[in-house]
């Protein structure tokens, strides 16, 4: 299936406005987009975090969460309007503490603040326009889409009629949010109306009620008779009461992780996009990438060789064949640290994945700390554990990194947020506690799947999917063809960039994994569209246990674009280009923690172009670009990840001899 056989192209992106707004300025938010309603055209609005703690350029163990959320979040949201090049940027209700993140990295020319409708209604865009529509502001966006489909501005009054949950009249596609009416869902509207969707309104879903998902989807799989996908299906079906997905070209589903095309046996092409702060970013990247593709002609494809036959051979063929540069981590190549350092800073369009996957073992912890006001706390949490040789000081050193995956804190659960019981400082000393040693924590082996827990097998070891950007700041497409591959993983990596993320959903069969997967190739890379491929893919699994299996997050325009022909000039220079911005870094950064962690990724790029290149064509290279010629890097200390605010990610060089329980 392609575009004429339903399906509506990437729409444009509206470059004279943009918004950036406060997390709790839903209503504000969707009165702004009411008024870009023009055919095709996507108005960007990125949400920002509440945050307490003003930008600081050096971080101070006080406000830790709270600086590298806001640090973040003005990150992505910079580099997406550095595509968009936008005249105005409308700051919606930002408090000052967050301005300071924004204002940090954008021109102050093009920053508009606007903190209430008055303020609104004074922007120029407003003057000339039709009546606007009357709609409570609980339910600002249903409002929103139906000012949309109106073409009129929205205003609000609580004594307006209630709108409908459900705009259906008859389009090509179907987009369906569960909608916890925040600003993310503003950005899921103004995509709807953008692509000219009908649109269905649902209850939304906490992501930590789908916390055993992936145990319950194991479960059904391994005994179909099993009611462990009862819950799961119950939520869906729930949803789309009514709902009939015959009639449409596709659908695309912004949900926290229930998987509607299993549950609807993938009746029409179905998408699935995470809900949630984020699906700003995410839609700005995709529309960017489609509207001036430009490949570098990169993939990579990752296998540890784990299994007597896998599909990395024909499908490295098919995509040479196809003008693609394949770079291959296989064998004693697929290492973790060879994973993270080309998946994050290689220019590249697809990343192949073959190997082992899904949730893991681990240990529990039992931690207990006082604060700085001398009052005792207990946390509890699983720690997953994983090491690596390579990115080291020294021989007699490995690298560990320990993700903690909390569970309760005083004995309240974490779900239930129990440190909003107590003032700021005592999370911040919890984190403090949490990242420095501690040689007689006793730690109780898990030997069962640990729920939030993800891993990608290599070649010893594994990787935890902990990226923090992808493809040299690129976005991607990823297809990981490992088990139950999609939970924990797919968020990873589409919150690190990639625009496409293709998983499994339970353990996959090696041979069923191999013949989805040429499939899958063998139609993307003929018509280049990625949704009438997964569909084909789909069709192509003729095995009962394994109907169904994969999902496909991403919007339903996705390409993957064929290089025109085979040449490595565009990854020597996204190379150079990433180089630049490291060597920059490395000489500008005031703290020393940062300066640490960026000498290994200077060090992997100049061991990549020097591979790549003569000295001659690296001078002339260099030189074009004005950036001087690298030279010998010292080595130095290992990469620290940044933490979700549910987790720690904590990476640091230990004595093999003397090292933590559980990294062996």
């Amino acid at each position: 299936m392609g575009l004429a056989d339903g399906m509506t192209p990437a729409p444009r992106i509206e470059q004279r406005w943009t918004c950036i707004a406060a997390a709790d300025q839903t209503a504000l938010s969707a009165q702004l987009s009411s008024y870009f309603s023009e055919a095709g055209t996507y108005f960007a609005v990125f949400e920002f975090p509440d945050i307490d703690r003003p930008y600081e350029e050096v971080a101070t163990r006080d406000g830790y969460f709270a600086q590298l959320m806001g640090k973040r979040a003005a990150t992505h949201i910079n580099n997406c309007l550095a595509h968009i090049q936008p005249e105005k940027i409308i700051l919606l209700g930002l408090s000052g503490i967050a301005e300071t993140y924004v204002r940090a990295i954008l021109p102050a020319q093009k920053l508009v603040a606007v903190n209430n409708e008055a303020e609104l209604l004074a922007l120029p865009f407003v003057t000339g326009v039709s009546e606007p529509l009357r709609c409570k502001a609980s339910q600002a966006i249903q409002g929103l889409i139906a000012a949309k489909n109106a073409k009129r501005p929205l205003t609000f009054s609580e004594d307006a009629p209630d709108l409908p949950s459900q705009q259906l009249n008859g389009k090509k596609g179907l987009v369906l949010i569960e909608n916890s009416a925040d600003v993310g869902e503003v950005s899921i509207a103004n995509y709807a109306a953008s692509i000219d969707a009908d649109v269905v309104l649902v209850e939304p879903v906490e992501r930590e009620q789908l916390q055993s998902l992936a145990q319950r989807l194991q479960a059904w799989a391994t005994d179909r008779s099993s009611p462990a996908l009862g819950e799961v299906k119950k939520k869906v079906t729930s949803r789309i009461k009514g709902l009939d997905f015959s009639g449409y070209g596709f659908a695309t589903f912004f949900t926290a992780g229930l998987p509607y095309g299993l549950i609807l046996k993938n009746v029409v092409p179905f998408t699935h996009v995470l809900n949630g702060p984020y699906c700003g970013v995410f839609i700005t990247n995709a529309i960017v990438e489609e509207a001036a593709p430009t490949p570098v002609g990169s993939a990579i494809v990752f296998s540890p060789k784990h299994f007597a036959s896998d599909e990395v051979k024909d499908v490295g063929r098919q995509l040479d064949q196809n003008n693609f540069i394949v770079t291959e981590l296989v064998g004693p190549e697929a290492t973790n640290d060879n994973l993270h350092d080309y998946g994050s800073h290689f220019p590249y369009d697809l990343l192949h994945i073959c190997s082992h996957g899904g949730e893991t073992d681990g240990y529990f912890v039992k931690q207990e700390f006082k604060d700085r006001n001398g009052d005792a706390h207990t946390i509890e949490y699983f720690e997953i554990v994983s090491w690596s040789l390579e990115h080291t000081t020294s021989p007699d050193k490995v690298l560990v990194t320990r993700k903690m995956i909390y569970t309760t804190f005083d004995g309240i659960p974490w779900i239930e947020r129990p440190l909003k019981l107590h003032p700021r400082y005592v999370g911040d000393d919890m984190l403090q506690a949490l990242r420095e040693e501690d040689e007689t924590l006793k730690r109780t082996p898990v030997n069962v799947p640990i729920a939030l827990s993800c891993h990608i097998a290599c070649h010893e070891s594994f990787h935890q999917g902990n990226f923090e950007h992808l493809a040299a700041y690129s976005h991607p497409i990823i297809f990981n063809n490992s088990c139950s591959s999609s939970h924990e993983l797919a968020a990873g990596f589409l919150s690190a960039g990639a625009r496409c993320y293709l998983a499994t959903l339970w353990n996959v069969g090696n041979e069923t994994a191999t013949k989805a997967a040429l499939a899958f190739y063998g139609s993307a890379l003929s018509d280049g569209k990625v949704l009438p491929a997964f569909s084909e893919m789909l069709r192509s699994i003729t095995t009962d246990p394994y109907r169904n299996i994969y999902i496909l997050w991403g919007l339903h325009f996705t390409s993957l674009v064929r290089p025109p022909a085979k040449s490595d000039d565009n990854i020597i220079a996204g190379l150079a280009a990433n180089y630049s911005i490291w060597i920059k870094k490395l000489t500008t950064a005031r703290d020393d923690e940062v300066k640490r962690n960026t000498i290994p990724i200077v060090r992997f790029l100049i061991s990549e172009i020097r591979r790549r290149l003569s000295p001659e064509r690296l001078a002339q290279i260099f030189a074009s670009n004005g950036v001087e010629e690298p030279a010998e890097v010292e080595r130095s200390g290992a990469v620290g990840e940044e933490p979700e605010p549910r987790e720690l990610i904590v990476t640091k060089e230990v004595d093999p001899h003397k090292q933590e329980s559980g990294a062996s």
